[in-house]
């Protein structure tokens, strides 16, 4: 019984030199370790490309209209009414589609004289009215004449002429394919500086700048005639694209 009691007491004083000797180890911390030994890191190349093409716009959009004045509001109004009318009507009889013609502005206000009996008031002396409306041309050579035809029919202001491209999708396709290829090229070539290759395709982001309406500046209606033949010149669209590919190779 004694020397059973020795026994159990020195085992147990090894259990406990064993425990005191062996690292103390937080679950956290061996967590961490094995993450860290089974890291691997990704290689990656992230690149951008430019890709730009120009166009030439098709449409020419003109904001014109008629201008009254009157002494009284109802009057201006009425008489500009008569003339938006017979010029609306004379676009379409020119061959304008009726959805090619947008009404931009209305406008009724009253106009004021510097008073003569000098106490600085001004009277009310009559009425403006005004009506725009916008006008998209699909036939750039027939501006010249279009324009002279709204004055002719009663048209008296025209406060710009712009020109758009009708159709800026394909124009974009290529300017995207454009930046692709250029993307590519920079990425090839930076994988094979750093003896490596490029493997898949990881992230793709895009920003795009389309045809912007170019405006020229207002022309007076009874220069219109002069004002043509017109020149739309070209529109640049750009297109820019981010890529990140991952890349295998050297260490």
């Amino acid at each position: 019984m004694k020397k059973s009691i020795q026994v159990g007491t020195v085992l147990l004083t090894l259990l406990l030199a064993v425990m005191l000797l062996a690292p103390v180890v937080s679950p956290g911390l061996a967590l961490q370790e094995e993450k860290t030994d089974g890291d691997t890191y990704d290689r990656t190349i992230n690149v951008s490309g430019t890709g730009q093409v120009s166009a030439q716009p098709d449409v020419a959009v003109v904001t014109l209209g008629v201008q009254t004045e009157a002494e009284e509001a109802a009057a201006a109004l009425s008489q500009n009414s008569q003339q938006m009318q017979a010029l609306v009507s004379a676009m379409e009889d020119a061959g304008i589609a009726t959805e090619d013609i947008k009404t931009q502005a209305i406008r009724l206000y009253p106009r004021y004289e510097q008073s003569q009996n000098g106490q600085g008031q001004s009277d009310l002396i009559g009425y403006t009215a005004t009506n725009m409306v916008e006008v998209r041309l699909r036939d750039l050579e027939s501006v010249g004449e279009i324009l002279d035809t709204a004055v002719q029919a009663g048209g008296n202001r025209i406060e710009s002429i712009g020109f758009e491209v009708s159709d800026p999708a394909q124009y974009m396709d290529q300017a995207r394919e454009a930046a692709w290829n250029d993307a590519l090229h920079k990425a090839e070539q930076l994988a094979n500086l750093a003896g490596a290759e490029l493997g898949i395709v990881l992230t793709i982001s895009e920003s795009g700048r389309g045809p912007q309406p170019v405006v020229e500046q207002p022309v007076m209606a009874a220069d219109a005639a002069a004002a043509v033949p017109v020149q739309p010149g070209n529109q640049t669209i750009e297109v820019d694209l981010q890529v990140t590919w991952s890349i295998d190779g050297q260490e």
